[in-house]
């Protein structure tokens, strides 16, 4: 009894909680992430030898839920996702930014194209003024008799008059009008 007081009393108490990676975490999906790994320290930033249980809870709910051991975003905003060991707390911050807008750049309208003239688009994703990274991006073109676009976003022009270009990324889209040819140049000239 004497060896198991004694055991216990040598325990090192957990003093504070550290994550591994950085500070704040910003997602861009509503796809559900991993719940940052939290350690356990003693008084001395020694990492506890077995590590105690770490018990997690995320708020507010309208911006992200756990769901086991991952963190599922719900809505744009920003979460606390918060790790306890008895009296002792962790946090990192949970931003949730999720696409609202899909911009294209590459074409100017009056510009006169002619046929198997290009011109290379550009599609970008925001969420609010924020270009996100890493964002997919499909195109099509409304008539590839007249303008084909690749899966790059690489317009050409194959005759004379006029189709859409849609840029694609998840439930955003974007267009423009592309005229091929005289038709171009007389609403250039008329501009």
């Amino acid at each position: 009894m004497f060896i198991v007081l004694a055991l216990l009393a040598c325990t090192p108490e957990p003093a504070s909680i550290k994550f591994e990676g950085a500070d704040s975490i910003t997602v861009n999906t509503l796809d559900a992430v991993d719940v940052s790994k939290a350690t356990v320290l003693d008084k001395d930033g020694n990492a506890l030898d077995p590590q105690p249980t770490v018990t997690w809870s995320v708020t507010p709910d309208t911006v992200a839920k756990l769901d086991g051991a991952k963190v599922t975003p719900v809505g744009a905003g920003e979460a606390k996702v918060e790790a306890k060991v008895g009296e002792v707390k962790g946090a990192y911050k949970f931003v949730v930014a999720l696409p609202d807008k899909l911009e294209i750049a590459g074409y100017d309208a009056a510009v006169a194209w002619t046929a198997l003239g290009t011109a290379q688009l550009t599609g970008t994703v925001k969420a609010g003024e924020t270009a996100l990274e890493g964002q997919a991006i499909t195109w099509a073109s409304s008539d590839p008799a007249i303008v084909e676009v690749d899966a790059a976003g690489l317009a050409t022009g194959k005759v004379d008059g006029k189709a859409t270009i849609t840029a694609t990324s998840g439930a955003l889209t974007a267009t423009v009008e592309v005229t091929i040819g005289a038709v171009a140049a007389a609403t250039a000239a008329v501009e």
